[in-house]
């Protein structure tokens, strides 16, 4: 009713046994009248392009481990409405808004906002992206791994000290420029450059 051009586009393959829940979805959209905006894209192979097809990611878990789904539409340059539940917060820091679980008036108020500040929206996925790239890179999260393990065992940290193999141009360029040296890199990829704008005016 405030948004009447919302559309709302729901990613994902229906789980086996899971098929009597979409066809509930399905009738209460009827019901409600909206069917004309929602859409149900099943699964897709470009998860990337996904995230980028909207302006904002939602996830309404009423249960959650570490969400890496979360992550990745950060990692896309989107900012998220997210319930606080498992690691969803400590994913998601001040990049996005998080709600409390099973309150969809809460949520939806927090879209509407979003929505209707394009600046704010459009700041936040920036700082999202930069969040993953800061934080939840693979590298990183290897790093973490090696660093606790050492301090368990009682060893030195040698976090600094990781090389750079030999390539086909030479030999090693010597030891790295620390821990954070290049490892943004892997999160630079061609599609980046087009994606961050994809949908975000």
């Amino acid at each position: 009713a405030r948004l009447p051009k919302l559309r709302l586009r729901l990613f994902g393959g229906v789980p086996e046994g899971g098929e009597a829940y979409r066809t509930k979805l399905e009738k209460l959209a009827a019901e409600l009248g909206v069917t004309d905006g929602i859409t149900f894209e099943g699964r897709v192979s470009d998860v990337a392009c996904a995230y980028g097809a909207g302006h904002i990611v939602m996830l309404s878990s009423i249960s959650e481990g570490f969400p890496f789904s979360i992550l990745e539409a950060m990692s896309c340059g989107r900012t998220t409405v997210s319930t606080d539940v498992g690691g969803v917060r400590e994913a998601v820091g001040d990049t996005g808004i998080v709600v409390p679980p099973r309150e969809p008036g809460t949520m939806a108020r927090a879209v509407l906002a979003l929505m209707a500040d394009d600046a704010r929206r459009t700041a936040l996925g920036r700082l999202a992206r930069q969040r993953v790239v800061d934080l939840f890179t693979l590298r990183r999260s290897v790093e973490g791994f090696r660093r606790i393990y050492h301090e368990l065992d009682g060893a030195p940290d040698v976090s600094g000290l990781l090389s750079v193999p030999p390539t086909a141009d030479g030999p090693s360029a010597g030891p790295s420029a620390g821990p954070s040296a290049g490892w943004a890199t892997e999160t630079r990829a061609p599609w980046w450059g087009d994606l961050s704008q994809h949908g975000a005016a």
